[in-house]
């Protein structure tokens, strides 16, 4: 994952971008990163028999977005001199132009363009979370810095999991907040089907010797714990579902962290069942970590 290029931020001058721009401009802060506030855009097109051509409606598209970067850009500016912010106009569709920038950022920063809920959620978000080239923050609301409200990251014991838990790490100690590594053990339905009930477990509930569901998680902490002996990190276990064990909103997170692929998503698949739920369904910013951004 690189460290050294820009904070993208993806504004499409919709209500949602004034947060968008607020989160990611934080978040550059704590990076100590440049920024690049971007806006793509694209004529219209018509389709006659013959094929498609461009609309030539002088629309002025390209001059409302530049006009649009240009007034953000003087502003933000203004009140983060000790930043570095750039704008970039994108001529094209936004899902290839974003994901084309996004190969040379640290973090590519997109609105969730909505409440929780798929019918709400912007498709180029929903695209971007699982197409970029970084690590992709789906932005649903401001955080508001609360140092007792923690990073929560989802650990199933697949290599994409475990990555998005270091990555979880350093958010969390940026924010100076707790981190807790959330392991779901089994599905909700299946605890019903055999008559079980759904309970959650005490932080650090000891492993079973017959039970190897939560051994992955405890090894997880217990290095975190190890390397990062500064950090609060806490494991919590619960019989849930793990997309509704993420997405609960009882749970405060500041920052809710999945890999872009679990251990139940199929060799080839960009973003696994769990991390496309929880981007679409959580109250809390997503931050997804692709298998490429170790790269």
């Amino acid at each position: 994952m690189r460290i050294d290029g820009p904070v993208v931020i993806a504004l499409d001058g919709a209500e949602h971008s004034a947060t968008t721009l607020e989160w990611g401009l934080a978040e550059a802060t704590l990076r100590g990163a440049d920024v690049v506030l971007a806006r793509a855009y694209q004529e219209p097109f018509e389709t006659p028999g013959a094929g498609w051509y461009p609309l030539d409606g002088g629309f002025g598209l390209e001059l409302e977005a530049k006009g649009y970067l240009a007034d953000q850009l003087e502003h933000e500016s203004a009140r983060h001199p000790a930043l570095k912010i750039e704008a970039r106009v994108l001529h094209g569709a936004a899902v290839p132009e974003l994901r084309r920038l996004s190969e040379q950022a640290q973090l590519l920063v997109v609105g969730a363009g909505g409440p929780a809920g798929r019918a709400r959620i912007g498709s180029v978000s929903t695209h971007l979370a699982a197409h970029a080239r970084c690590p992709v923050a789906v932005v649903r609301g401001a955080d508001d810095g609360a140092p007792d409200v923690p990073v929560v990251v989802g650990v199933d014991g697949s290599a994409s999991s475990l990555t998005a838990a270091d990555v979880a790490v350093r958010e969390a100690a940026l924010r100076k907040a707790p981190l807790v590594v959330l392991h779901a053990r089994e599905r909700i339905a299946d605890l019903y089907t055999r008559g079980m009930p759904v309970v959650a477990l005490g932080a650090d509930a000891p492993v079973d010797a017959d039970d190897a569901s939560q051994q992955p998680a405890n090894e997880v902490v217990a290095s975190l714990r190890r390397e990062n002996p500064d950090l609060d990190v806490r494991l919590e276990v619960v019989y849930a579902d793990p997309v509704l064990a993420l997405v609960d909103p009882e749970r405060a997170a500041r920052v809710v962290v999945v890999g872009s692929r679990g251990l139940g998503a199929f060799r080839g698949m960009l973003i696994g069942a769990v991390s496309r739920e929880v981007v679409r369904n959580a109250t809390a910013t997503v931050l997804v970590i692709h298998d490429n951004d170790t790269d």
